[in-house]
């Protein structure tokens, strides 16, 4: 099989946006920042690094917030060995990361595989998260169905992906992108340079064997844990607002009103909001409305902290 991509594409420009390399363990965490302010912690999906919140940063930082949108390990312009991936060893670079930063509190908002961290870090570690967005992903702790299975059919890469020689191959040549960004997840398709940028991201050797240990070491024993049911006890200690794209094929509408049924199964203050126009890739798709969303959530607990709801 012939490798593609075997230099890291250069890195894109937003202006504004300010770049840092820190220092772990095992090596760097490329972090974009914009704004000062308190910090907003910006956990982006898979294989879509801190570029995917290009259009978001900019909105955060002049509500008044400090957007930090690290490059996970395994992806993007971060060097930290991927070899070392497993079901949860994105959310304790996190925590190392935040403790570099000096953080001891964030908001965060996450975006597919990155909220799967998220959640990880809002479960484990309640009283470093002042409230999260959780986008495209239910609850960890949400009670799986038979109905679901239909819907989850469209996932059927996590399997693929998974597979030695197979994902990275996938990935490397373009077909994984094409599937991601097609109308079987997008309602609104990605402009043709953004499609590339995705494409050359997505496709560099490093990224594209990362992808099969994300999906075989995290993604899927994740989804095992989900179904087994071994979060249905636990609850969020924080406001956490979940944003679905109105037509996400994975996570449809009526799916979604019944998970979110009862949401105080899942903490004290949950609340589910709908973007129109919308597939799985919301952030892309509508960053507006979904920066507005992310905004509007921050402002109602400032507005309710200084009535004494919040402490």
């Amino acid at each position: 099989m012939t490798t593609q991509n075997q230099t890291m594409p250069a890195m894109p420009t937003v202006q504004g946006v300010e770049h840092e390399f820190i220092e772990l363990a095992d090596g760097q965490m490329h972090v974009a920042t914009m704004g000062t302010g308190d910090p907003v912690l910006l956990l982006a999906g898979f294989g879509q690094t801190w570029w995917e919140w290009r259009e978001v940063m900019p909105a955060i930082a002049a509500a008044g917030y400090r957007a930090i949108a690290p490059d996970l390990r395994g992806e993007g312009w971060s060097s930290l060995p991927y070899q070392d991936i497993d079901r949860t060893r994105r959310t304790r670079d996190l925590l190392e990361l935040l403790e570099r930063l000096g953080l001891e509190k964030v908001r965060l908002v996450s975006h597919d595989l990155g909220a799967v961290s998220a959640a990880q870090l809002a479960l484990e570690h309640p009283g470093m998260i002042q409230s999260q967005v959780i986008i495209a992903v239910p609850p960890l702790q949400m009670r799986f169905e038979m109905s679901m299975v239909p819907e989850m059919r469209h996932l059927w890469h996590q399997e693929v992906l998974s597979m030695p020689g197979l994902g990275p191959w996938l990935m490397r040549s373009g077909r994984m992108t094409r599937h991601f960004f097609s109308p079987v997840f997008m309602v609104k398709p990605l402009e043709p340079e953004v499609l590339d940028q995705y494409t050359a991201m997505m496709g560099y050797e490093a990224t594209a064997r990362a992808a099969e240990l994300l999906c075989r070491r995290m993604v899927l024993p994740e989804l095992g844990r989900i179904i087994s049911g071994k979060y249905s006890a636990d609850r969020l200690a924080m406001p956490t607002l979940f944003i679905f794209g109105a037509e996400d094929a994975s996570f449809s509408p009526a799916t979604m009103r019944r998970v979110f049924s009862d949401p105080t199964r899942y903490g004290s203050d949950v609340r589910l909001a709908t973007i129109d126009g919308t597939g799985h890739f919301v952030v892309d798709e509508q960053p507006a409305a979904t920066s507005e969303a992310i905004i509007d959530f921050f402002a109602s607990l400032e507005a309710g902290a200084a009535d004494g709801q919040y402490e």
